[in-house]
């Protein structure tokens, strides 16, 4: 098969014939009519004939030109016509999709609408369902899960690491002093049924040893911690990312600027099989992706 010219050179031609001017056909394609120009000759260049002749009210087409044009003119209604049939025509894809309850209501959900005016097309159904092995997640096309490492033998990647401070209730301060750990009910999370030991892992990362982790209240969801946290029954060491919005409002604040990152992170997991309902699982998986690299901290000087 012959090679054919650019298709900007093609389309440049075919507005300017259309208009009859270079400027003109400039404006319509937004760049200069210098632009428009360098295209055209492109195009004369490829074909070996002049397809304008230049005269002093504009441009007047060649012989070459005119047949040239009422080609592409119909060719180009073509396309369009082509591409506004695959838009209308488009059929609705659906993904099934479980994901952590405090990733999917406090990071996914704000975010959600960005998708959806993306993909129209696409809709998602979400669960939050305990899914520990690939036992559990019979029926779902893909995942984000909860662990310290990528599931075996599953195509997979980290989304994010966890970040984690510790934020209580404004109202537990005291003239812009925080209150001393000790006075304090200490908020846990469960992972199942065994409590994460967040708290074990800062006092000996930050040497908190007259701190005592044991006591406190412990919550199913991270979700429900931080609600507990907001209502100022206690402090929380909490995965940053979660809590921007409550940061950014005041609602929650950092009890000092120390940070532990991990071991814990989302992960996705591509389980869908080939074929096009795998290509809108990639969709959401680089919209993921977009996401997360969106809210990563900017280099200092960025």
């Amino acid at each position: 098969m012959k090679r054919l010219p650019p298709l900007n050179a093609l389309r440049a031609f075919q507005v300017a014939a259309q208009l009859g001017s270079f400027t003109k056909a400039g404006e319509a394609m937004h760049v200069t009519q210098g632009a428009i120009s360098r295209q055209v000759k492109l195009l004369e260049e490829a074909v070996g004939r002049p397809l304008f002749f230049r005269v002093h009210q504009g441009i007047r087409l060649t012989e070459a030109g005119e047949q040239l044009a009422g080609s592409l003119q119909a060719a180009f209604d073509t396309m369009e016509q082509a591409v506004a049939r695959v838009q209308a025509d488009q059929s609705r894809q659906q993904i099934a999709i479980n994901i952590p309850p405090t990733f999917a209501t406090r990071w996914l959900a704000p975010r959600l609408s960005g998708f959806c005016e993306r993909y129209p097309y696409v809709d998602l159904q979400i669960t939050t369902n305990w899914v520990q092995s690939l036992r559990d997640a019979q029926g779902l096309d893909c995942l984000v899960v909860f662990d310290q490492a990528p599931w075996p033998r599953t195509d997979g990647e980290q989304l994010m690491l966890e970040r984690h401070v510790m934020v209580g209730s404004p109202r537990l301060w005291r003239h812009d002093v925080p209150p001393t750990l000790s006075g304090l009910t200490l908020l846990h999370i469960l992972n199942g049924s065994e409590r994460l030991p967040v708290w074990e892992r800062w006092i000996e990362e930050h040497q908190l040893q007259h701190i005592d982790p044991k006591p406190g209240l412990s919550f199913s969801t991270l979700d429900q911690a931080i609600n507990a946290a907001l209502s100022g029954t206690g402090v929380a060491i909490v995965d940053e990312a979660m809590i921007r919005p409550e940061l950014a409002a005041g609602t929650l604040q950092c009890f000092n600027t120390l940070h532990m990152d991990g071991p814990y992170g989302y992960w996705f997991v591509d389980l869908s099989r080939e074929g096009e309902h795998k290509a809108t699982v990639r969709l959401f998986r680089e919209w993921l992706r977009e996401q997360v690299s969106d809210q990563a901290p900017k280099p200092e000087g960025a």
